[in-house]
C-alpha cells in the first residue's frame, strides 16, 4: 500500500487516515521513526493496550473472560 502526503512548513507529514485505523493509532500517540538508509521507517511506539486491542478482541464477555482466566491463575 502506498500513500503520498506532504511535508509541512514545520516539517510534519499526516499519515492518511486509512493508515492509521489499521494501526490502531490515536492522537498523542507516540511512534518511532527511523532511518532504514533506503527511506524513513514509522513503527508504532508504546501504544496504548486499548489501542493494541482494538479490532482484536471481541468487547462483548471480555470483563468476563478476564475475571475467569484470573482464577485460573490464582495460587
Amino acid at each position: 500500500m502506498v500513500r503520498k502526503t506532504k511535508i509541512s512548513s514545520k516539517g510534519q507529514i499526516t499519515l492518511p487516515k486509512d493508515l492509521r485505523d489499521n494501526y490502531h493509532l490515536s492522537c498523542g500517540e507516540t511512534v518511532i521513526v527511523s532511518d532504514s538508509g533506503e527511506g524513513i521507517i514509522i513503527r508504532r511506539g508504546n501504544g496504548t493496550l486499548r489501542g493494541t486491542l482494538k479490532g482484536k478482541v471481541d468487547i462483548k464477555g471480555f470483563e468476563k473472560d478476564i475475571r475467569s482466566l484470573r482464577e485460573e491463575w490464582k495460587l
